[in-house]
């Protein structure tokens, strides 16, 4: 008779290990149907947007709206692009060269004044001053050149002009 309840005893040890194991398994089943639900959850909020819209609604607004930016920036960079030669086309570049003209008037109140743009055109103003008399003349530039003679003064007005930065 012992050896039978041993085997009882046996059979009851693996009954009991078999029921803990089971219960082991409810608890895992019910800690993943948890975590499924939640995510489940999560994946609805993520895919339902504002007023309904889902998520691939959103990224076709979305790429729609890149697109509108690109366009803008391609706008903006055009203007830039304008601007950027209207600036250069400005006569930005000023240089004066004052002198004293005549040996007897002091202070150097003559000058020459060259205002020209990034492509060298403009114009020089040179002012001789005088006891006597002043006189002012005006000579457009080309290419840095003008069809008048120039005096060394005003060459060396428009070789300054032409060697500083825009807006120096």
């Amino acid at each position: 008779m012992e050896p039978f309840l041993s085997e009882i005893s046996n059979v009851g040890i693996l009954l009991l290990a078999v029921i803990a194991l089971n219960v082991v398994l409810l608890l895992v089943c019910i800690m993943q149907s948890l975590r499924i639900s939640r995510l489940r959850k999560s994946i609805n909020r993520f895919m339902t947007g504002v007023g309904g819209a889902n998520l691939e609604e959103g990224m076709h607004r979305l790429l729609d709206q890149v697109d509108e930016v690109k366009k803008f920036q391609n706008d903006q960079q055009f203007v830039v692009n304008r601007l950027s030669q209207r600036i250069a086309a400005q006569c930005g570049k000023v240089a004066v060269i004052r002198y004293n003209a005549f040996g007897d008037v002091g202070s150097d109140l003559s000058f020459s004044m060259a205002i020209i743009d990034d492509a060298q055109n403009g114009v020089v103003i040179t002012s001789i001053f005088g006891r006597e008399e002043s006189r002012v003349y005006a000579k457009p530039l080309e290419a840095g050149t003008s069809a008048y003679t120039l005096s060394e003064e005003e060459q060396a007005a428009i070789r300054k002009a032409m060697n500083q930065p825009v807006g120096a």
